[in-house]
């Protein structure tokens, strides 16, 4: 909040108000502290999820307004939890954090009654643990966040720790979000917040699990003095007996679907005194970034890079020439420290001069760079695919990003630039940002662009194969990626050298010998990355008289990496994908093919997918093709089955065997 305005409204309630305040609080109360069972110490195992290593026995939450008179008005959560540790592999559940923010100046959030213990079962008696002093340290993550860490005492097999603690807050704009799953099973979860009338909160809430209570009611606000009542609501959420939501192949963040309530504070107001709105629109987060002076201020002094860029586009008429010269120089010149950030942490001069920075200080540095060169260059601000979905376009938030790359319009084309990656191109940016859309920031008008793959994930497959009378085989293979699999092969290749990836793709194939093993274009993303080499396996002693083809050769589908029977969460692959297998057999003299796979054709509904597989046979030639495309990079939960089913019948056809008789 605004320092002057906050201090405006403080008055404003002080005098007009009377200097109290106190709320009725209505919701299932806290229980209080020590209530703890034996048959919770004597639990060793959660029946309805036996692999449970921990489990959230209660986990209850409330926020509040108070009014301090050394302070003002204040936010308060409180929070009580109890966690029953049933494995080794749940101690981490002892490890508690708790976020603080902080703003430039003294004011900070408070971590206050701070009380906790272990509970264990000794002898049959129940011995106690409390959580000390020393126990407790503070940790800082940026100039705005710390967090308070704790872990508890005595932690065991059969442990029930419990913890609770109140945090005050002169922060309106950080009323506490509640999460209600966790991947662990939660027994039972429950926040209420009461706000009075002068704050006005939008409310988000997603997942998939249905609320046992979720209700909101007016309540009358005690302002004392002889005062009349004031007006608030009260919200009030319930689960009970939530599942652990665990990660699933082909899934985005676990934060994307996990269940929980958020808030975001649009206005606050005291009629005739105070009206004060937050980012209660787009236009507003952009301005806001354009103004920080760790985002927006660090673009308009750019001029310092015009001694840099003059000689890398003195040549360069073209626009786009002149945004890959750019692109180029940064990717190649300034070393990604591996830290993700939405705001730079130095000045750009000082990122220039010392040759590396952090996503933020890189990205921004380009942006600078582009808009020197007079190209309309802007940042795009996005939410990783660790870091979770933004969520509804319709709730500014900009605590939901933790991400910024370029953005260049040429005429009708639009680029987004990413230069942390030195092996990708315009358009195609690294996996973790394609993340539905991201926002440009600028001085008009900010919109929505779509973070759509500008490519597949692609790979053909080529193998010329020579069948000995003993089933050995031998001969060479060419693979040819593109895309996405490209990107990963070359950050596979550059991240272990050249010779130690050779090595342990040889080591990969036990039963191959592979010789004369080449790899081109590993730092020219524009080309295709291609591998090639000769293979020889050995055969049997003696001349056999049937051979058992695996026409494969264990390159496909082995395994379905879809085996629930039902999925609550979308499907993401990220990107599209071509995988496409070429083998060519010459079978040996006096052989000839008794049995081999039908061709197949397998098609997923509305254009998803295709599958095709084919043999045909041309004298002592076998030739198998397989190929595979998942035309869209997500598939809705209600397209799980399709799904599942796909992938079945290409592990099936992958694992037919082709038969060869020796004639008679």
């Amino acid at each position: 909040m605004n320092k002057i305005y906050q201090s405006c409204f403080l008055i404003c309630i002080f005098l007009k108000l009377m200097p109290a305040m106190a709320q009725e609080k209505s919701g299932q109360t806290f229980m209080k502290l020590g209530n703890i069972s034996i048959d919770e110490l004597k639990m060793s195992r959660y029946e309805k999820d036996t692999s449970a290593h921990a489990l959230v026995l209660y986990d209850a939450g409330k926020s509040y307004f108070t009014f301090n008179p050394g302070i003002g008005l204040v936010l308060n959560f409180e929070r009580h939890v109890k966690i029953k540790i049933l494995k080794k592999s749940g101690y981490d559940w002892a490890d508690i954090s708790v976020p603080l923010y902080r703003n430039n100046s003294s004011d900070r959030e408070m971590l206050m009654n701070l009380k906790g213990s272990t509970f264990n079962l000794e002898n049959g008696a129940m011995v106690s643990s409390k959580l000390t002093k020393e126990s407790v340290f503070e940790e800082k993550n940026t100039d705005n966040w710390t967090t308070q860490k704790f872990t508890m005492p005595n932690v065991k097999e059969g442990s029930v720790i419990e913890f609770s603690y109140r945090i005050q807050s002169q922060f309106f704009f950080n009323l506490r979000d509640w999460t209600f799953q966790q991947t662990i099973p939660v027994l039972w979860s429950e926040y209420t917040t009461t706000i009075p009338e002068y704050f006005h909160y939008k409310t988000l809430s997603q997942g998939y699990e249905r609320f046992l209570v979720s209700e909101a009611k007016p309540v009358n606000v005690n302002l004392g003095g002889g005062m009349s009542n004031s007006s608030g609501t009260e919200y009030h959420w319930v689960l009970k007996d939530v599942p652990a939501i665990r990660r699933e192949p082909y899934m985005t963040s676990i934060n994307n679907y996990i269940s929980k309530i958020e808030f975001e504070l649009g206005n606050f107001t005291v009629p005739g005194q105070v009206y004060e709105t937050y980012n209660n629109s787009w236009g507003k987060v952009s301005s806001n970034l354009l103004a920080s002076e760790r985002f927006g201020a660090q673009l308009n002094r750019h001029s310092f890079l015009k001694a840099t860029i003059t000689p890398l586009i003195a040549n360069q008429n073209e626009p786009e020439k002149k945004m890959t010269a750019l692109y180029e120089y940064v990717k190649n010149n300034i070393t990604y420290n591996n830290r993700e950030h939405l705001y730079a942490e130095n000045n750009l001069r000082k990122v220039l001069d010392s040759k590396a920075g952090s996503s933020a200080e890189i990205n921004l540095l380009l942006i600078g760079m582009l808009k020197e060169a007079g190209l309309e260059a802007n940042p795009v601000i996005l939410s990783t695919r660790e870091n979770g979905y933004v969520g509804s376009t319709s709730f500014p938030n900009i605590s939901k990003f933790d991400y910024v790359i370029g953005h260049v319009q040429i005429g009708e084309k639009e680029y987004l630039l990413d230069a942390t990656e030195p092996l990708a191109l315009p358009n195609i940016l690294p996996v973790k940002c394609l993340n539905g859309q991201g926002l440009l920031i600028n001085a008009q008008e900010p919109r929505w662009v779509s973070l759509v793959p500008g490519a597949k994930a692609s790979q053909t497959y080529q193998s010329y194969l020579t069948i000995g009378n003993d089933n050995s085989l031998k001969g060479k293979i060419e693979t040819s990626s593109d895309g996405y699999t490209a990107l990963l092969y070359r950050k596979n290749i550059q991240s272990e050298g050249e010779k130690k990836y050779i090595e342990n793709f040889r080591n990969k194939l036990t039963d191959w010998e592979i010789d004369k093993f080449s790899i081109q274009h590993t730092s020219a993303p524009a080309n295709a990355l291609k591998m090639n080499y000769e293979v020889n396996l050995a055969g049997q002693a003696q001349p056999v008289n049937a051979i058992y083809l695996n026409p494969m050769q264990n390159q496909g589908e082995k395994e379905n990496p879809f085996k629930l029977e039902t999925r609550k969460f979308p499907i993401d692959f990220a990107t599209p994908i071509e995988e496409t297998y070429l083998f060519s057999y010459t079978i040996p003299d006096g052989f000839k093919v008794e049995e081999q796979p039908k061709n197949a054709i397998i098609s997923l509904p509305e254009n998803g997918g295709r599958f095709i597989y084919s043999i045909t046979n041309m004298g002592n030639t076998i030739n198998v093709v397989s190929k595979l495309l998942i035309n869209r990079p997500t598939f809705a939960a209600q397209e799980y089955s399709y799904l599942k089913e796909f992938y079945n019948l290409i592990i099936a056809k992958h694992a037919e065997q082709i038969v060869l008789k020796k004639a008679n």
